[in-house]
């Protein structure tokens, strides 16, 4: 199964920040980093592999590089 998304960084405040991304079908689905707690949380409810791995992807990049990414990519 191929998983593909395109992330973009929406909206930042002091504790948080919302992310959208898209998948291969164009659906967009939203979620929250909160830096405070270092929880990533889904905004419409989605669980699946690709909320997962774009969840995986936000959380390895801001860690890694102690940076908010803006716009990252999904792919495997």
């Amino acid at each position: 199964m191929a998983l593909y998304a395109e992330i973009e960084k929406i909206d930042v405040n002091e504790e948080r920040v919302r992310y959208r991304y898209t998948d291969i079908h164009g659906s967009q689905y939203t979620l929250v980093l909160n830096e405070a707690t270092e929880v990533i949380a889904s905004e419409n409810g989605a669980d699946d592999m690709l909320y997962r791995a774009v969840a995986r992807k936000i959380a390895t990049v801001w860690l890694d590089s102690g940076t908010i990414p803006d716009r990252l990519v999904v792919q495997s």
